[in-house]
């Protein structure tokens, strides 16, 4: 299978942290894993309502004693539902994006066990599936196969090697392409008008070392 370039530079420099690093004591790593509950804001439709799952792992660099990097490479899926029943005319609707998300966080720790992170992430498309009532359609618009979209989250330590982790994640530039004329659904943010993937996240983190506290 061959690979787009933004994933085998992920690949390569996240390999590149894993391999002589780890041993370092500033240097950890990890496999992490959850549920995804999304929409897409710029569609005719509202509510998180499409359930998908995240899975990946990570590598992180402690900076400070409450300061530190993490880089993470993870499959996630995205997208937006609506079910068929009587508060929409028996109407269903689908839309669900395969991703390679790859995020650069800072995160900043307080009370010892807990932290707060924000960053970018880069949003690389394997797949993706439009559906409405059972049949399936395709947008006049095409979906860019790469996209940046912001994070923030909250995470708390239960042990000192597992982690709980809850995001915000929203796009940052429109999950479409350009187009001269758009639906009247889609939305105007960020200075351009388009569809926004908009989801939360709840995960586990495992880190391979014992965290010290």
């Amino acid at each position: 299978m061959k690979l787009s370039f933004p994933v085998s530079l992920a690949l390569v420099v996240m390999m590149a942290m894993i391999s002589p690093s780890l041993h370092a004591q500033r240097f950890n790593g990890g496999v992490m894993a959850g549920g995804v509950v999304s929409q897409v804001d710029g569609d005719y439709y509202g509510g998180y309502n499409k359930f998908g799952y995240l899975a990946g792992g990570f590598v992180s660099l402690k900076v400070s004693p409450s300061s530190s990097f993490q880089m993470e490479l993870e499959y996630i899926q995205k997208g937006s539902r609506i079910n068929s029943d009587s508060t929409n005319a028996g109407n269903s609707y689908l839309m669900r994006f395969h991703y390679l998300e790859v995020p650069l966080l800072y995160q900043f720790t307080f009370a010892k066990r807990f932290s707060l992170e924000t960053g970018p992430a880069m949003d690389v498309l394997l797949g993706s599936l439009e559906e409405s009532n059972g049949i399936e359609t395709q947008s006049t618009i095409p979906l860019r196969n790469i996209t940046v979209a912001g994070i923030f989250g909250v995470s708390g330590f239960i042990t000192d090697h597992l982690k709980v982790n809850f995001r915000i994640n929203y796009s940052l530039m429109s999950i479409r392409q350009t187009a001269e004329s758009y639906p009247p659904s889609y939305r105007y943010i960020f200075w351009q008008k388009g569809q926004f993937n908009n989801l939360l996240s709840l995960s586990l983190l495992w880190y391979f070392k014992k965290v010290e506290f």
